[in-house]
C-alpha cells in the first residue's frame, strides 16, 4: 500500500500532515428502521441498547435510503455507484449458477483508499460478501476487489448452511465453523482491529438478522424461544436482531479504548425488515424486496472523533451510495484525488457530523430493483424517486404511484390513480424528469 504516497505524489495531491483515522462500516441484513426503536419508536422492536449508545455518540440519519434487495445494496455501498451501473439489480444465486456479478472493473472502497487516501490503509473484509458468483473466482472475490484480508460467506446460509454449521472462507481457504456466525463474525472483528496496523479499513456485513431463522445462543437475547422457527419467525427474527445488537456491543468493548476513540463507526441496514416477521404499524407487503417506504429506508448511525454534536439527528435525505465518498473523506482523500476516479453517485455525509441541522445536500434519493442481474433486458424492473415531500415509483408494465410524503395519508393515497391538482402535477413532473435524465 506504499503505492498510496508515491501515487498522490505524482498527481500532486496535498500530503496528510498527520494519521487519519480508522473506518468501520457494520452492515446489518434485514434490519429496517421498524427493528430500532430509534428510527421508528415501534412498539415491538426488539431491544437493541448497545446501537442505541452508539447513536448517543453520534448523528442518527432519519432518511437514509438503499436498493431494496442486499446485493444491490452492497455494490451500492463498496462502489459509491447506483446499482443499473454496476449491473448489480438483485441478490445473486445460492446455486452457484452463471450470473452477473459486481465486475472486476469495479473501483470498490478499498481500491479507492488504497490509491487516493493520503496514507497507507489496511483493510479487511468481514462476514456475507455476496456480490459474486461463477464464473468469478467465489472463494477470493474479496481479496481480488481489494481487501487485504477476508474472513466469512460468500452469501447467505442456505442450502446446508446454517447460522452454527457454515463454511467460512478465510482469504480463499475454506473450513468448517460451528460457532454462531454473529458471535464468528465479532470474533473476526476483534481480532482483525487489534493486529492491523493503523490507520484501518474494516467492512463488517453481518448476516444476521436474515433467513434462516433460528434460535441464537441463550445469552444473547431475552426471549423465551420454543417450537420451530418457522411457525414463529417475528419472536426468532426479534431474538436474532437483539443477538446482534449484544455482540456488536462486545465488539464496541473489546475494542482498545485508543483505538476506537481513534475509530468513526457507520452502522447501517441494507433493506427493509421481511415481509414475514413485519408487524403492524409497520405494514406487511411493503418491506424487504419493496420500493415502499418499509424496504428502502434504513437505519443509518455515524459515530466518531469527528462528531460535533453527539445524540444529534439528522433529517436530510441520504443515499447508501453516500458511505463511499464518506468513507473517503474520513480517511483524508481530498476532494481533488477522488475527482481522479471513476465518478460516483455519492455525497459525503462528513458536512452533516459537523453541523446535522445544516442545508441538505442532496434534493432527491433514488433506488432500483430488476432482475436479472446485468444490464438488461429485464424481466422486472421499478425504479424510485423521491424528495423531501414527493415520491414517485415507475414499475415495468405497471401504472405509476405517486405519494404525497408530508400528507396523513402518505403512502395509502396514491395521487397517480386520480386527477392532479396544479401544484402535485409540477412536483410529479419534476420527478418524472428527474428519473428520465438519470436513468434514460
Amino acid at each position: 500500500m506504499l503505492t498510496t504516497l508515491f501515487l498522490a505524489a505524482a498527481l500532486g495531491l496535498p500530503q496528510a500532515s498527520s494519521t487519519p483515522g480508522n473506518v468501520m462500516v457494520l452492515l446489518a441484513d434485514d434490519v429496517g428502521c421498524d427493528m430500532l426503536g430509534l428510527f421508528s419508536g415501534h412498539p415491538d422492536a426488539p431491544p437493541t441498547p448497545n446501537l442505541h449508545a452508539l447513536a448517543s455518540t453520534g448523528v442518527a440519519f432519519q432518511a437514509a435510503y438503499t436498493d431494496p434487495i442486499c446485493s444491490p445494496s452492497r455494490a451500492c455501498i463498496l462502489t459509491g455507484r447506483y446499482s443499473f451501473r454496476t449491473g448489480v439489480g438483485n441478490f445473486l444465486s445460492p446455486l452457484g449458477v452463471v450470473e452477473h456479478s459486481l465486475q472486476p472493473s469495479e473501483i470498490t472502497l478499498p481500491e479507492a483508499v488504497e490509491a487516493i487516501a493520503p496514507w497507507p490503509f489496511e483493510s479487511s473484509a468481514i462476514g456475507k460478501w455476496h456480490l459474486t458468483a461463477p464464473p468469478l473466482q467465489v472463494p477470493l472475490a474479496p481479496n481480488l476487489q481489494g481487501f487485504d484480508w477476508f474472513e466469512g460467506v460468500p452469501g447467505n446460509l442456505y442450502l446446508g448452511q446454517t447460522y452454527t454449521a457454515h463454511t467460512t472462507i478465510r482469504n480463499g481457504v475454506a473450513f468448517a465453523s460451528t460457532t454462531y456466525s454473529t458471535t464468528e463474525q465479532v470474533n473476526a472483528a476483534v481480532a482483525r482491529s487489534s493486529t492491523m496496523r493503523e490507520p484501518w479499513l474494516m467492512y463488517v456485513a453481518f448476516n444476521a438478522a436474515h433467513l434462516p431463522w433460528h434460535i441464537p445462543p441463550a445469552g444473547l437475547h431475552t426471549y423465551s424461544l420454543s417450537g420451530s422457527p418457522d411457525a414463529t419467525p417475528d419472536m426468532h427474527y426479534r431474538a436474532s436482531v437483539q443477538a446482534l445488537d449484544t455482540e456488536i456491543g462486545r465488539l464496541l468493548a473489546s475494542m482498545d479504548p485508543g483505538v476506537r476513540a481513534r475509530t468513526t463507526f457507520l452502522f447501517l441496514g441494507d433493506n427493509g425488515s421481511p415481509n414475514e416477521v413485519v408487524t403492524p404499524p409497520a405494514i406487511s407487503g411493503r418491506a424487504k424486496g419493496t420500493l415502499y417506504e418499509g424496504g428502502v429506508r434504513v437505519p443509518l448511525v455515524i459515530s466518531g472523533p469527528t462528531v460535533a454534536h453527539p445524540g444529534s439527528q439528522c433529517h436530510a435525505l441520504v443515499n447508501s451510495v453516500d458511505v463511499f465518498p464518506t468513507v473517503l473523506d474520513l480517511c483524508g482523500a481530498s476532494a481533488a484525488a477522488q475527482a481522479t476516479l471513476r465518478r460516483s453517485d455519492g455525497v459525503s455525509l462528513t458536512p452533516y457530523l459537523a453541523e446535522p441541522w445544516r442545508t441538505p445536500l442532496r434534493e432527491w434519493v433514488f433506488a432500483t430493483k430488476f432482475l436479472p442481474n446485468g444490464f438488461g433486458p429485464y424481466t422486472s424492473l421499478g425504479r424510485m424517486i423521491r424528495n423531501a415531500r414527493w415520491k414517485l415509483i415507475e414499475r415495468q408494465g405497471q401504472s405509476d404511484l405517486f405519494f404525497d410524503m408530508a400528507s396523513a395519508q402518505g403512502e395509502n393515497q396514491n395521487l397517480a390513480s386520480g386527477p392532479l391538482t396544479q401544484a402535485q402535477r409540477a412536483a410529479y413532473g419534476r420527478l418524472a424528469n428527474q428519473l428520465q435524465s438519470l436513468v434514460p
